[in-house]
């Protein structure tokens, strides 16, 4: 089980790692979400869990720099 979701969430790490490099991919991936990720091999449901999950991590760690930053101006 847990081999499972280590390799779901590394299939959505690798894919938005693409995404956020590549427009035209992601212009393609919000064309139609599912199909995008049916075409590719993978469960939508469970991809873009793992996906919002990551941008929730990634905007955390984006937080607390910035407050990191905010603090060492306010010296």
């Amino acid at each position: 089980m847990n081999d499972n979701k280590d390799t779901l969430l590394t299939q959505a790490r690798e894919l938005y790692d693409q995404l956020e490099r590549d427009k035209e991919l992601y212009k393609e991936f919000l064309k139609n979400e599912d199909s995008f990720l049916i075409a590719r091999g993978l469960d939508p449901k469970e991809i873009k869990t793992n996906i919002k999950s990551l941008i929730k991590e990634r905007m955390n760690l984006f937080k607390d720099v910035l407050q990191d930053h905010e603090k060492n101006l306010d010296t």
